[in-house]
């Protein structure tokens, strides 16, 4: 059994959060282009980027991406979270674009937690929530 003292002092940040790509150029590209992660090494088969605040984000190639999400409700939830402060100049970009993505909705029915999700060349879906008055250390 694992004591739970021990672990607060052993564990202590996530470092990396991985995703299923088909092309690391890709990928690389759209989320230095539409996030601002910067690239920190890249080889034909994964690349790790990094924004700060936050872990790595370390793209790994396979043959036959299965999109990263899970529906709950009839409803596609993704896994990785990106935050902003402009969440309307945001899905403005990836619209003008022509990239995937979901109206605006508001997390819990709060005004100002407006979010929408956009989907990664790969298919999986990225959210991108505003929360500007967010009081929760680390964010």
């Amino acid at each position: 059994m694992i004591n739970t003292e021990e672990t607060k002092s052993l564990v202590n940040t996530v470092v990396q959060v991985r995703l299923p790509v088909r092309d690391i150029d890709e990928s690389v590209a759209w989320y230095e282009k539409y996030f601002g992660f910067t690239h920190c090494w890249k080889t034909e088969n994964e690349s790790d980027l990094k924004l700060e605040p936050g872990p790595y984000l370390f793209l790994k190639r396979v043959e036959q991406p299965l999109p990263i999400q899970f529906v709950s409700e009839g409803k596609p939830y993704a896994v990785l979270c990106i935050k902003t402060s402009n969440v309307f100049e945001c899905y403005r970009t990836f619209v003008e674009a022509n990239e995937e993505v979901t109206e605006i909705t508001h997390t819990w029915n709060i005004d100002r937690f407006p979010e929408f999700n956009v989907t990664d060349p790969s298919g999986n879906v990225i959210n991108v929530a505003n929360y500007p008055d967010l009081h929760i250390e680390g964010f």
